[in-house]
């Protein structure tokens, strides 16, 4: 599944959209260019549906925010990941 990176600055969509294969992908891409990460969700965090729920908000260095959310086992990944950085 691809995911797409939209991003925003100070809640206005920018012009830019990337692919990326992972949810993993975006997050490494993201702290290796761009900035560190503010906000993560709990491990083992589940929507009310049961589906596992993982968040990871990032501030970009020239103020642009980033918000990655996936869904499932990427949820897992995405989370470990995130605790790395």
């Amino acid at each position: 599944m691809p995911y797409i990176l939209t991003l925003f600055k100070k809640s206005r969509l920018l012009d830019s959209t990337v692919v990326h294969t992972s949810s993993v992908d975006v997050l490494r891409n993201l702290v290796t260019l761009e900035g560190r990460i503010v906000k993560i969700t709990p491990r083992g965090y589940k929507l009310s549906n049961g589906v596992e729920y993982c968040s990871v908000e990032l501030k970009g260095k020239d103020g642009i925010d980033y918000s990655i959310r996936a869904y499932g086992k990427e949820a897992l990944n995405l989370h470990t990941e995130a605790m790395y950085d």
